[in-house]
């Protein structure tokens, strides 16, 4: 640049300072800019959640409302405006506020809850992202008066889930799935409470007493009339499908067909428990109880199989299973002035729980373990359970349980 144009520009400069008007006069034209500046002013790009990161983000928000009781929260992850969703989020409402209630009862405090999902279809319509998929909870806890001793059990759920985005945030427009507590909390409201440290509506009821031993007898390991506890319980924890501790990948046994959606599988699942002759039990089949094996996969057993009533008459009237007691909770978890020692004690691993609603037997579990205090743990399928508290999700005063020994 000439002696003349530097003059030009530096008039034009004074010019542009003087009436405030922005302008680089130092770079020359072709001065390329630093990078570490554009870096600086830069700001990183944010990366979008996905529906699937939300939904498992919002999973574990609800699992620690179950520990806090803030359950203010949880009306951020439903479109309330929406029925579907609305009645979601009363449905959560309700199951913290059982969970919270049933812990209270029991002396027990809960330090750690977390889940885990498996995405087995999904697709977009209608402005929505919808999934079915799988629900692995854990549950850690302890009783209040061991709080060093951490036990745990899982639970396994299947959903059908729909996401919709409101205000660039994905939340939920509806949640269908079996739930594990849908028999207890029936009387509960869906009502988030103004005081969110209120126990107005989880009960304030002393910690169950009871005569559990610490230490239960598994039975004798020597299979006795063709029956294996060991071998039952490590097939029902090998097998318990998509609950957090169970084996086999989150799978059934493809061995035998699978009656989720057409009845429920619980009873199912137990049969194979007790008679599986590669893995499980071992007991003997008979005319009314087997099973037909195809060499495919997917067999098939007779009606005292499947079916939880015709289970439960087999075994009784068959000699192979005696009744040690039927009755409702406080029958079976307190001892009374006949007999001190709850009937519960008498259960070995390996025997079984049936739960009656009504007149009808409803559902089975295989007893698996017991936790710190000698609480009976059971494994089931359907909502599937591993190692489960045995009467945790039945806590309508109207259920009653039958407890089974294996002979």
């Amino acid at each position: 640049m000439n002696g003349k144009c530097k003059s030009i520009a530096a008039v034009i400069c004074s010019f542009l300072i003087l009436f405030n008007i922005t302008y680089s006069c130092s770079a020359a034209p072709n001065e390329k800019e630093n990078p570490q500046d554009n870096a600086e002013e830069s700001k990183e790009e944010v990366k979008e959640e996905t529906a699937q990161e939300a939904l498992l983000r919002i999973y574990n928000d609800r699992n620690k409302v179950f520990i806090t009781g803030d359950m203010s929260i949880l009306k951020e992850f439903f479109d309330t405006n929406q029925r579907t969703s609305l009645w979601a989020l009363e449905h959560e409402v309700k199951r913290v506020k059982y969970l919270r209630h049933w812990a209270q009862e029991r002396g027990i405090e809960f330090t750690n809850i977390h889940s885990e999902i498996r995405v087995k279809r999904n697709s977009s319509r209608g402005g929505k992202y919808v999934m079915a998929l799988e629900e692995s909870y854990r549950f850690d806890y302890a009783y209040s008066d061991e709080p060093s001793i951490i036990n745990s059990f899982g639970v396994g759920i299947r959903h059908g889930v729909s996401m919709i985005k409101k205000n660039n945030k994905w939340i939920i427009f509806n949640d269908w799935y079996t739930d594990c507590f849908e028999d207890a909390i029936a009387g509960f409201t869906g009502t988030i409470p103004e005081n969110t440290a209120s126990t107005s509506d989880l009960g304030n009821k002393k910690p169950i007493k009871n005569n559990i031993p610490r230490t239960a007898v598994i039975g004798n390991s020597i299979a006795y009339r063709g029956y294996n506890r060991e071998k039952a319980v490590e097939y029902a924890d090998k097998y318990c499908g998509a609950a957090w501790g169970s084996g086999n990948n989150y799978k059934y046994n493809k061995l035998y067909r699978d009656f989720n959606g057409i009845g429920g599988d619980c009873t199912n699942f137990v049969s194979q428990v007790l008679g599986d002759k590669k893995e499980g039990g071992g007991l003997h089949f008979s005319g009314g109880w087997h099973c037909e094996y195809n060499k495919y996969g997917g067999s098939q057993g007779s009606r005292a199989w499947v079916n939880a009533d015709g289970l439960r008459d087999y075994l009784i009237y068959s000699g192979k299973g005696s009744l040690i007691k039927k009755g409702t909770f406080k029958e079976l978890a307190y001892g009374n002035q006949y007999n001190a020692t709850p009937a519960v004690d008498r259960l070995q691993l390996g025997d079984l729980i049936a739960y009656q609603k009504k007149n009808d037997i409803d559902h089975f579990g295989v007893v698996t373990a017991r936790d710190s205090k000698g609480y009976p743990l059971i494994n089931s399928h359907t909502t599937d359970r591993y190692h489960v508290p045995w009467d945790l999700g039945w806590g309508d005063k109207w259920i009653k349980f039958h407890l089974i020994h294996i002979n």
